[in-house]
């Protein structure tokens, strides 16, 4: 009798699985952080605050604020309240700028 030993091997999706099973991970601590931060009132008594301020509050690497980054925490903004908007000023050389931020309604 010819037995065969079969040989287990991770699956192809094994790896998209541990990703996502990290992401929602990364995705409820993104959400307990954010919950908690609060932007500068200014006075028009509209809160706001800057991406990379919370991008920075998540301890994201500069590297890896791309677009991803950018949506996973536009969705999760949004679900707590907050608008995206993007505010054009110049900047003190004379050249124009674009910063995104969020704003909402300040927090009694």
């Amino acid at each position: 009798m010819n037995s065969r030993r079969r040989i287990c091997r991770p699956s192809k999706n094994h790896d998209k699985i541990e990703l996502r099973i990290g992401h929602s991970a990364n995705h409820r601590v993104w959400r307990l952080r954010l919950e908690r931060v609060r932007g500068k009132v200014g006075d028009d008594g509209i809160e706001r605050i800057s991406t990379q301020t919370l991008f920075d509050h998540l301890d994201v690497l500069q590297r890896s604020r791309g677009a991803g980054a950018c949506r996973r925490l536009a969705k999760l903004m949004r679900d707590l309240g907050w608008t995206p908007v993007r505010v054009r000023d110049l900047t003190r050389g004379g050249y124009k700028e674009q910063v995104r931020s969020y704003c909402r309604d300040p927090m009694p």
